[in-house]
């Protein structure tokens, strides 16, 4: 395994600096945002793509720091009833799975989008639950009209490029749990979709990530070091879904927190351990998104957490 930054805590640094910030904390890989609504400040993939001397630069700044790139991230929504915000998620993801093919990179994380309830919409509609009756009827054509059809073209392109895909199970988007995600991978029928697997948003939705691990042995081509905490003196009376500012952490239901600041060591030990287990033995991606905790100090005791419970040299072969 790898420790490796996502980098989403980025908003004002340089390419530069942020390599040099990265590699002077100890991480080894990044995992690169890049379009959508990661904004192209990090990263610009149809800059790139244009200019051969731009992306060299881009490269070159990587090697310096002796940084490698574990996969691109393009968290959107391609399936957005208004067709401005779908045609520029789309054309970015497109232009970051050319940029994955041009730089090598197998990965691209991001969702799989969130339609609107039907043909007329003008809002997403996140649906999750069966009633009123009329939500089935809604669901089902987000599915069969919008959600399939969209993964099943861009599977198309995927495959040309030989790029696998990894879905972040994220409430507020069609796949947000295991089940989505296997359902939409089984009806695209492509092998390059996967999940890119963020325990966080499964701790305070209920779900056992450890449970989970095992359901999607062999689909996990990503997994995000990131934490989560629940306050249940809220969740006691409000429950976990929570609409407040993320800033408001006293008041939230729950708060992502640095790897290691929600659950024990001890589960993170058994999180790495079925992870291997299952067959995954990549970037271990740190998502630093703690309001509580600075970045400098935040990449220093998710490092040191994670160099404690991970494993990275490959096992001994066992002779009996």
């Amino acid at each position: 395994m790898k420790i490796g930054l996502f980098t989403n805590c980025f908003f004002n640094e340089s390419w530069p600096d942020i390599c040099r910030s990265a590699s002077e904390a100890g991480f080894e890989c990044l995992e690169i945002g890049a379009g959508a609504l990661h904004g192209t400040y990090v990263c610009n993939p149809e800059k790139l793509l244009k200019d051969k001397f731009a992306l060299r630069d881009f490269i070159s700044v990587l090697e310096k720091h002796n940084l490698q790139i574990s996969s691109f991230s393009c968290m959107g929504n391609y399936l957005h009833p208004n067709k401005k915000i779908s045609d520029t998620h789309r054309k970015d993801l497109e232009n970051v799975v050319e940029l994955a093919a041009a730089t090598g990179v197998k990965v691209l994380n991001g969702f799989a989008g969130c339609p609107g309830a039907a043909e007329d919409a003008k809002y997403p509609c996140w649906i999750g639950l069966p009633y009123p009756p009329e939500f089935r009827g809604y669901l089902k054509w987000q599915w069969s009209e919008r959600i399939i059809p969209f993964w099943r073209e861009m599977a198309e392109k995927l495959k040309k490029y030989k790029i696998k895909y990894a879905f972040e199970m994220h409430p507020g988007d069609a796949v947000f749990n295991t089940s989505t995600l296997v359902k939409l991978r089984e009806e695209v029928d492509y092998d390059g979709l996967g999940c890119c697997f963020d325990p966080a948003h499964l701790f305070w939705q209920g779900m056992d990530p450890i449970e989970c691990v095992k359901i999607l042995n062999g689909l996990i081509f990503n997994v995000h070091a990131q934490d989560a905490e629940l306050n249940m003196k809220v969740v006691s009376v409000d429950g976990v879904l929570d609409s407040k500012d993320y800033g408001k952490l006293a008041s939230r239901a729950w708060n992502l927190r640095l790897v290691g600041y929600g659950h024990s060591e001890e589960f993170w030990r058994k999180l790495v351990s079925v992870l291997r287990l299952c067959g995954y033995d990549g970037s271990l991606s740190v998502e630093h998104q703690d309001a509580l905790i600075g970045k400098n100090e935040g990449f220093k005791k998710a490092i040191e957490f994670i160099r404690k419970v991970a494993f990275f040299e490959k096992p001994d072969e066992i002779r009996y």
